[in-house]
């Protein structure tokens, strides 16, 4: 292999011990191509790897402007996922040669992730994916891709930028030089189980006598556990020590948040199967800790969705794993990964969404031991033809590969910039006029003349030598243009890359100015949308103390009416107190009468005198 310099690998994700899929395929390309040429490997934290022969670590600060700089600076050759580019577009203007690693569909995935968001905030996010798709497309000396359906679509979008042209095409009439596919890959080194536990034993109800169904990837929104769950109940009819486990361990790195996981437990709980038959293990595995995890399961799943993401997806990193292990995977149908499992008989593809097909592979598996090993030796077959240090042989190439003549991109980029703009994106006056005809009217002129002027500048920078006249004519003529036109070619040249950089930054500040338009449009609509609520509210309100206060005086009025009430009871107990009392006293009077008229009476029969009578 011919000698390379340094070469500089950027990953878009944490790169450690704990990692997922897009840091993953980075160290294990570094690993590979350390073998032929020195590695800086940069992520997006620190990486707590133990030092690799031939690989420089190194971190930067995702979305920080500049950051890439420092690396960029002392790189001849730089290997970056597309998505990179779509917050450090210092890496569009590197001028070295740029590979471009498009194997993760980032303007697709885009449409699951954001899904639930309001639509407004989801075209904005669509436009600007696809500008940065864009913007990678037209510049990329190389790129890489993860299959062949993946790559037809990406050779559409370079057809459509105008980057294929007739020097290219007899160079490399398959294109392969300039897009090639290099799949994700299974680790050479094989798995190796270590004498820690990883599942068995360490979740409740999951012991040695369990069939382990593991859903090993992450619960993203695109895809479908929902289905499996919904499936557990007819495989534990037929294999009752089945147990459904999902790795379901927070990314190691900052994502957006998925719905999926809240979802699939709530299911799982309902069907009254969370904890008895599924089961979650909150944790992200380490990466040199997964071979633990994946040799003490039977069966894999991995299901899906119907969606675009779907159809252009690569060969997703965790089913490589099953490949590694060497076992068996129930899969939807409809994407790469399904087509290489069902040609290499290396598990069972399903229907999208189809509860009771996923019930009958499962059940098919694990009530057929010798379907099972079979299965079973074909993946870990498979598993060997998608190692690391093969499937990344079409990097090496492109690593010592040039271009044809009059192909190299940057210049390219340069050249029909404002071309494709001006034809295939929303012009910097098309944008502006959403914002008012007047704006729109000045900046269409502006924008012109800014075009024509850099046209312009194009078409008569370059002041060629002469070459008429005879040998010492022409020596002469080389001098005087040596001395003279030379340094005013240069200053052309000069002038003109200024002019591409007042360019650029004028585009992208017209684009910044309107993406804060539209941010202060929205908030301003969610502001008048919360005063319309306070409105409601307030009226609400009034209507609630109207209502209060009516109850207020009905409660006074019937307050007045009670004491009125107990004022008259009181007087007419207290008359009737009193006559109470004159009739004790009358009775009394009356006895005192009786008692004397009885003591004249015994008096008179006995001879007894009366008493006199008492003085009171």
């Amino acid at each position: 292999m011919a000698s390379i310099n340094r070469l500089l690998v950027i990953s878009q994700d944490v790169i450690g011990r704990r990692m997922a899929g897009p840091g993953i395929r980075m160290w294990e390309i570094a690993r590979v191509l350390a073998k032929h040429t020195p590695v800086t490997l940069i992520a997006t934290k620190p990486i707590d790897l133990d030092p690799y022969p031939n690989i420089e670590f190194g971190h930067y600060a995702f979305g920080q402007a500049g950051a890439l700089q420092p690396y960029l600076a002392q790189a001849q050759t730089v290997l970056a996922n597309g998505f990179v580019a779509h917050v450090h577009p210092e890496l569009i203007d590197f001028q070295g040669k740029l590979i471009i690693d498009l194997y993760d569909p980032i303007v697709l995935e885009s449409f699951e992730i954001f899904r639930h968001y309001p639509l407004a905030e989801r075209e904005r996010m669509f436009a600007h994916d696809v500008a940065t798709l864009r913007r990678t497309l037209m510049r990329g000396d190389h790129f890489l891709c993860a299959t062949e359906r993946q790559r037809d679509l990406y050779i559409g979008g370079l057809l459509a930028l105008g980057r294929l042209n007739p020097a290219l095409l007899d160079a490399d009439p398959l294109l392969r030089t300039l897009i090639d596919v290099v799949p994700f890959g299974v680790s050479d080194v094989p798995p190796q189980a270590s004498s820690q536990p990883a599942l068995r034993g360490v979740l409740d109800d999951l012991g040695a006598d369990h069939e382990i169904i593991l859903w090993s990837s992450g619960l993203w929104d695109w895809l479908d556990p929902q289905t499996v769950v919904r499936a557990m109940p007819q495989v534990l009819a037929q294999v009752p020590n089945a147990r459904l486990v999902f790795l379901a361990g927070r990314h190691p790195g900052p994502v957006h948040e998925m719905i999926t996981p809240k979802q699939t437990r709530q299911l799982a709980a309902e069907l009254g199967l969370l904890g008895h038959g599924v089961h979650f293990y909150e944790e992200w595995i380490p990466y040199e800790r997964r071979a633990d995890f994946l040799l003490e399961a039977t069966v894999m799943v991995s299901l899906h969705r119907e969606h675009l993401e779907t159809r252009y997806a690569a060969v997703r990193s965790r089913v490589l794993d099953h490949l590694w292990v060497g076992k068996p995977t129930v899969l939807s149908t409809g994407d790469a990964a399904a087509e290489l499992i069902v040609a290499h008989n290396a598990g069972e593809a399903v229907p999208i969404g189809d509860v009771d097909a996923v019930a009958a592979a499962l059940i098919r598996l694990l009530a057929d031991p010798q379907r099972r090993i079979a299965q079973s030796v074909n993946a870990a077959k498979l598993g060997q033809q998608l190692r690391w240090s093969q499937v990344v042989q079409p990097l090496i190439r492109m690593l010592t590969a040039s271009l044809p003549v009059g192909t190299a991109p940057m210049q390219w980029h340069r050249d029909h910039e404002i071309a494709v703009v001006d034809v295939d994106v929303p012009s910097q006056e098309e944008t502006i006029s959403m914002v008012t005809s007047d704006i729109d009217q000045t900046s269409a002129i502006l924008h012109r003349v800014r075009n024509d002027a850099i046209k312009a500048q194009e078409q008569i920078w370059q002041i060629e030598q002469p070459a008429s006249g005879g040998l010492s004519w022409r020596w002469l003529q080389q001098k005087i243009w040596f001395l003279l036109m030379k340094p005013q070619r240069d200053y052309n040249a000069a002038v003109l890359r200024s002019m591409y950089a007042l360019s650029e930054q004028i585009d992208h500040t017209t684009r910044l100015l309107f993406d804060v338009s539209t941010r202060l449009e929205q908030r301003a609509q969610t502001l008048e949308q919360r005063a319309q609520t306070l409105e409601q509210r307030a009226q609400t309100l009034e209507q609630r103390a109207q209502t209060l206060e009516q109850l207020v005086q009905e409660l006074r009025l019937r307050v007045t009416n009670l004491e009125d009430g107990m004022q008259d009871h009181n007087h007419r107990q207290v008359t009737e107190i009193h006559q109470i009392g004159q009739q004790i006293r009358d009775f009394a009077d009356q006895l005192a009468g009786l008692e004397e008229t009885t003591a004249q009476v015994l008096a008179h029969i006995g001879g007894v005198p009366a008493l006199p009578p008492q003085q009171e």
